[in-house]
């Protein structure tokens, strides 16, 4: 029986969720709020004080160096990448997985797999909406890990695939 949450609850549903069956997001101490656009960095406070609250400590937010992302990627899309600095070096393998999504205005897609959550959209409204549902999917994980005290194991977000378009 897996001792992570099956399903997440939401103040407003996307519309579209799809939960994948394997292994969960295990987060340790290395993991990081990667962004590629210095304005979605404010957008990300939130998130690091969501742990802060939880963990006494807030999780760093940083950008994704130039090194690791292509032009093309950092001028398409406003990534939020929620891993650690191992799997931020495979950024435009991870993008590559992703860049046929059509957006438009105000959408997203977030994604977790073992390796990362990610957070995609093209303009600052689907960044805002997508961050507001990471926080929700967060604090029921981070809220549900700390009821069952099992602080020997790991905090683990289940995988799914999500988006509001």
């Amino acid at each position: 029986m897996p001792n992570h949450l099956k399903e997440f609850i939401f103040k407003n549903p996307p519309k579209s969720i799809t939960y994948i069956e394997g292994e969960p997001l295990k987060l340790t101490e290395k993991f990081v709020f990667f962004h590629n656009k210095t304005k979605i960095r404010k957008n990300l406070t939130q998130l690091q004080n969501l742990f802060k609250s939880y963990m006494k400590n807030p999780l760093l937010a940083s950008g994704i160096r130039d090194s690791y992302l292509v032009e093309e990627y950092t001028e398409e899309y406003l990534i939020v990448l929620f891993t650690t600095p191992e799997i931020i070096k495979n950024s435009n393998e991870i993008l590559a997985s992703y860049s046929d999504i059509e957006f438009t205005q105000g959408n997203f897609f977030l994604i977790s797999i073992p390796d990362y959550m990610m957070l995609l959209a093209k303009d600052m409204n689907g960044i805002n909406s997508g961050v507001e549902i990471m926080e929700e999917i967060l604090n029921q994980v981070l809220e549900d890990y700390f009821n069952k005290k099992k602080f020997e194991d790991y905090i683990k977000i289940r995988q799914f695939k999500l988006s509001n378009f």
